[in-house]
């Protein structure tokens, strides 16, 4: 018996998901970098089920299904639009799979796409949550950034000089499998073992993409896919809550007609 409700059951939980993903995609539609999330299903194995028959023997054992559950949460990594800001520190990455890698204050290593970098109170380097670019980069007392250069190059003018000089070089970081990045919060994933390790590299060289300076990345969320999704899920929601409530009175008066 339980296993007939386990179909309802799952269906219920699975759109729930879906559900969240969505209101959690369409919350970030202004958020640099982000990018959207999907629920990806996957069928329950059957189950056997002997059904029995008065005054009878009991039908051959057969296989009923379980309707589906979750099989992971992806993210469309592909890159968003960069969008002009005019501050040379704000950098787009110009292609998809790739992230800045960042130090929180705690130590840790995470990855990023959202490119807003700002001089903290010693000249490092950090995005507006305090992690700093990682290798660090520290421009000098008084300088001017003029421009990052596709190939990651930070540029600025020194107190007293005229042309621009090299001051840091931000380097970027890929994985083999970025679905197996875990989401770490404000808009950060970290390594997995089924993420690989990174491969770190320069911006525009052995196949890591280009940097776009004065730029910040758009989310990948597709406000029409969400909409779409949110009402398919809504309607799955709604049938398999109705599947249970009609189990649950086919139950009852079977219990009602043997007593």
């Amino acid at each position: 018996m339980t296993s007939l409700y386990a179909t309802g059951a799952n269906g219920l939980r699975v759109q729930q998901a879906r559900l969240d993903a969505v209101a959690n995609n369409v919350a970030n539609l202004g958020t640099t970098g982000f990018k959207a999330a999907r629920v990806d299903m996957v069928d329950m194995p059957p189950q056997p089920l002997e059904v029995a028959r008065a005054g009878g023997a009991a039908d051959p054992v057969t296989e009923i299904g379980e309707g589906v559950t979750i099989g992971g949460i992806s993210r469309v990594f592909e890159p968003g639009t960069p969008r002009p800001t005019g501050n040379p520190l704000d950098v787009a990455i110009l292609g998809p799979n790739t992230f800045f890698v960042l130090t929180t204050p705690d130590g840790q290593t995470l990855y990023t796409r959202d490119g807003q970098f700002r001089p903290d109170s010693t000249g490092q380097l950090v995005t507006p949550a305090g992690d700093r670019l990682s290798p660090p980069i520290t421009l000098p007392p008084g300088a001017s950034v003029t421009e990052v250069t596709p190939e990651g190059r930070i540029l600025a003018t020194l107190p007293g000089e005229v042309n621009p000089v090299e001051v840091g070089r931000i380097t970027l970081a890929r994985f083999a499998n970025p679905q197996g990045l875990a989401a770490a919060g404000q808009n950060r994933f970290a390594a997995t073992v089924a993420s690989g390790p990174p491969q770190v590299g320069t911006p525009g060289a052995d196949g890591f993409p280009a940097l776009q300076s004065g730029a910040l990345e758009a989310s990948t969320v597709d406000l029409a896919e969400q909409m779409t999704t949110l009402i398919e899920a809504q309607r799955a929601y709604t049938v398999n809550a109705r599947a249970l409530q009609t189990l649950d009175e086919m139950v009852g008066l079977a219990i009602q007609v043997r007593s």
